[in-house]
């Protein structure tokens, strides 16, 4: 007797089929999910660094004997935090940065620090500008599992003013 031939696949076959194919397409998703988690620190460091820089150089750009004036005691070689009317527009940017990112940033903030240098006749040298910028991705402060993000910058302001 002839029995004709079969083309197609069975039920099973094609179960079989689709469970390899999702258990080999696991690892690629994930891989693919860790890839888009790095590239929003990553651009979350580049930001908050850019912000840092931004924020010293709008320090830079006032007047050195405004400093002076509004920080009376600046000659005692302490330091002090840095009034955000002297990065107004870079307090703006910050926040933005941190409006715009509250999603997925935690426990965030931004410190800015200047100290006084004095050269030999005890005049102001220069002012060294500290500008930290922290967050965490995930978690709770009181929880170790997930650190603290830092970007830190600094850098000098020059009195021409002294000899």
């Amino acid at each position: 007797m002839f029995r004709p031939q079969k083309y197609g696949a069975t039920l099973i076959e094609i179960v079989i089929a689709a469970f390899i194919l999702a258990v080999a397409f696991i690892p690629i998703l994930r891989l693919v999910d860790f890839g888009s988690v790095s590239t929003a620190k990553t651009g979350h460091y580049a930001k908050a660094t850019r912000l840092a820089q931004e924020l010293v150089e709008e320090c830079k750009h006032v007047p050195f004997k405004v400093y002076q004036k509004h920080y009376s005691d600046l000659a005692s070689g302490n330091s002090f935090d840095v009034h955000p009317q002297f990065y107004k527009e870079t307090a703006k940017s910050i926040e933005t940065f941190f409006t715009e990112n509250k999603d997925s940033l935690k426990d965030y903030g931004c410190t800015a620090t200047l100290k006084a240098k004095k050269n030999d006749l005890d005049q102001i040298v220069e002012v060294w500008f500290e500008v930290e910028i922290f967050w965490r991705d995930k978690g709770k402060k009181e929880d170790e599992r997930f650190g603290r993000r830092v970007v830190r910058a600094g850098n000098s302001y020059y009195n021409s003013e002294a000899i």
